[in-house]
């Protein structure tokens, strides 16, 4: 049996799991990464528990994971509850600096809400008092000497936090390489974007869950087969397959934590409208950004907790969290609502919510056709008949993608 720790910032305390013979045996059965574009992971991949909680513990725990925008944070005392890799988490704006500790209370281990802006985190148990910070404020019917005792030793411990483009991301792992560096393949796609005046609308937290797998869920966002032939009349004008100039896929190097494609559309400022991307779409098109951009769409996955599509009028991004290993919870235009930076003069459109409803109308018709597709494929991974897989030339990123989690799991897996 093979023992794995993390370790956080102290005073949390390390995270031991064991990785049992069943999750072992899935794991010997990775294909070398040189071997990612000839075949798929185990099946048991996308249907074992034991191996979820693998993944929670050995990838989701060492991964940055987006919780939000800093427009959730853009008062004192604003905060955000999160739940990376199950482990409830506070991020709080405490005048100029944001921070992210976790929501455990130091007395009994009762979770502390977030309840919107407030002056202090407070345990609803016993009603330990903490400062925006993490530090202990106060703690009822402890005595004055030994509550001062308690404030010099005791806070919430505070977990690593960097913002990127106006994201909240968090990690676990003290250790995790920064974050910026390897969504560096990202960077020219912002280009004109934020000379925009970009304003955040954080989505809709999604509450019920999505019933396949996380990683069904995001092979999805990321294939470029499948749209011509799953998302008939909403995805024709934004092809994978055209006579000049089709899909391109960026190059994954090693240490990259994105995965990118863009397709054309058939006009420029194209976007999304009531049927899907089409040729008028809801909202202007962004000036600042260059005559290319305002001809594709950029689709970037961040796993495993972010999408994101860069169009001519907008970015519009899902965050995506995983609780079992049929339990995914996706929070977008898609499934709940928002999830888009725009610029404000955008937003400030005397009907911007009647654009917005456009938006959300033809963004609910594409995925009513994915929906089946990721219940068919889930369905399909439990089946003793399940293939080993076969990639075609569309599928580059799904080969990506297989690289990125055989690299995660076998660093988990180390000793």
């Amino acid at each position: 049996m093979a023992i794995v720790e993390t370790q956080g910032p102290s005073p949390i305390n390390p995270v031991t799991f064991t990785t049992s013979e069943a999750v072992l045996d899935i794991l010997n059965r990775l294909p070398p990464e040189a071997e990612a574009a000839d075949r798929m992971l185990p099946a048991e991949c996308y249907t074992s528990p034991a191996f979820f909680e693998f993944e929670r513990q050995g990838v989701f725990a060492r991964s940055w994971i987006c919780v939000g925008r800093v427009e959730q944070l853009a008062n004192h005392g604003d905060c955000i509850s999160a739940q990376p890799a199950g482990e409830p988490i506070i991020v709080t704006r405490s005048n100029d600096k944001i921070h992210a500790m976790a929501a455990i209370c130091r007395h009994r281990g009762q979770v502390i809400p977030c309840t919107g802006n407030q002056k202090t985190l407070r345990c609803p148990l016993h009603y330990w008092t903490y400062d925006l910070e993490g530090r202990l404020i106060g703690a009822p019917h402890i005595g004055r000497e030994e509550t001062a005792a308690l404030r010099r030793s005791e806070r919430l411990p505070p977990i690593r936090l960097e913002l990127w483009h106006g994201f909240v991301f968090v990690n676990l792992d003290p250790n995790a390489e920064p974050l910026a560096p390897s969504l560096a393949k990202v960077e020219p796609f912002w280009a004109g974007y934020e000379a925009a005046d970009l304003v955040g609308i954080p989505p809709k937290l999604a509450d019920k869950p999505l019933p396949w797998n996380w990683k069904v869920h995001v092979e999805n966002f990321t294939d470029a087969y499948h749209p011509e032939f799953v998302h008939r009349g909403t995805h024709d004008f934004a092809p994978s397959v055209l006579a000049e100039g089709g899909v391109v896929f960026t190059d994954m190097k090693p240490g990259d934590n994105a995965i990118v494609r863009t397709v054309p559309m058939l006009k420029p400022d194209g976007g999304m409208m009531r049927d899907g991307w089409g040729e008028n779409p809801a909202f202007p098109p962004i000036t600042t950004i260059s005559a290319a951009q305002r001809q594709r769409l950029t689709f970037v996955m961040i796993p495993p907790s972010m999408t994101m599509v860069f169009a001519p009028n907008a970015i519009a991004f899902t965050l995506i969290s995983a609780t079992a290993v049929e339990e995914t919870y996706a929070s977008s235009d898609r499934q709940t609502a928002g999830g888009w930076l725009m610029p404000r003069s955008s937003v400030e459109l005397a009907d911007f919510r009647e654009r917005a409803a456009m938006v959300l109308e033809g963004g609910a018709k594409i995925w009513a056709q994915d929906v089946p597709e990721n219940m068919g494929m889930q369905k399909g991974k439990k089946s003793r008949f399940a293939p080993r897989g076969i990639y075609g030339p569309l599928e580059t990123t799904l080969v990506q993608f297989n690289v990125w989690l055989i690299n995660a799991y076998k660093q988990a897996a180390k000793p």
